[in-house]
């Protein structure tokens, strides 16, 4: 019987001793997991740094939040009162900031060259202009039976308040092809099909423009995606803004922060 419970006592203390390593063995490991994960963020944020440095550097020399051409108008941010353009009238009786226009027509051939008849949708419009349009989109929408807080935030969607349109700085054109005119089509999603968006998608940063509302940015533009809004801001801040595939309002906090 004494042999038994000896027996019994040390199986229990080698059970105990197997529990205890066990319990040990998982927390090293967790610790050791824990560990890689700590270093793995490190490392990450060190690459992460690494890239925006290197961006940073990389930065045109003529990045400047004062420049004529990087004005920044958004639903947030409303164009400044006192702003004024000098216009001069192309396409359609449209309007441009004179500074574009040069750039507007070289894009243009060269579109013809490739086959394309571009057309000139909108240009610059005037806060009463903006107003006008914002309103009848509004009304729209409530004659369709939404509330008038529902219809103010549909109408958003593709539209910004006066004050707040980047077709307030004479720099922004909204373009399609005469065949789309012609059709009977408007400004829609679906001209991101024809070979004419196509084409000005693949050219536009050789002429100075990008594409103002992307798809996946609509989160910082605050503006869902338009196919057809080009925005000018000259080819080296295009060409920048493509390769890091930025919007105007990453582009002007990069520039923010570069300048400390």
């Amino acid at each position: 019987m004494k042999k038994l419970i000896i027996f019994l006592f040390a199986a229990s203390l080698l059970f105990s001793c197997s529990t205890i390593r066990q319990e040990s063995d998982t927390g090293d490991s967790n610790l050791e997991n824990e560990k890689t994960e700590e270093i793995e963020e490190i490392e990450e944020t060190e690459t992460k740094l690494t890239e925006e440095k290197k961006i940073l550097q990389e930065l045109p020399a003529s990045a400047k939040l004062n420049a004529w051409n990087l004005i920044l108008v958004n639903p947030e941010l409303a164009i400044d009162p006192n702003f004024s353009v000098d216009l001069i009238e192309v396409d359609n009786e449209q309007q441009l900031d004179w500074r574009v226009v040069d750039a507007w027509n070289s894009w243009k051939d060269g579109a013809e060259e490739a086959g394309h008849q571009l057309f000139l949708a909108s240009a610059y419009r005037d806060i009463d202009r903006q107003e006008l349009n914002f309103n009848k989109t509004v009304n729209d929408y409530l004659n369709q039976g939404l509330s008038e807080a529902e219809a103010k935030e549909k109408a958003k969607e593709y539209l910004t308040e006066p004050g707040h349109s980047e077709h307030h700085t004479g720099l922004a054109l909204d373009i399609v092809d005469e065949e789309w005119i012609v059709a009977g089509r408007a400004l829609e999603t679906d001209y991101e099909k024809e070979a004419s968006q196509k084409w000005l998608i693949e050219t536009m940063t050789d002429y100075g423009f990008i594409l103002r509302y992307p798809k996946e940015k609509e989160s910082i533009t605050m503006i869902e995606y338009e196919p057809w809004h080009f925005r000018y801001v000259g080819p080296e801040h295009a060409e920048f803004m493509e390769k890091h595939d930025l919007v105007l309002e990453e582009y002007i906090d990069l520039i923010k922060e570069a300048k400390g």
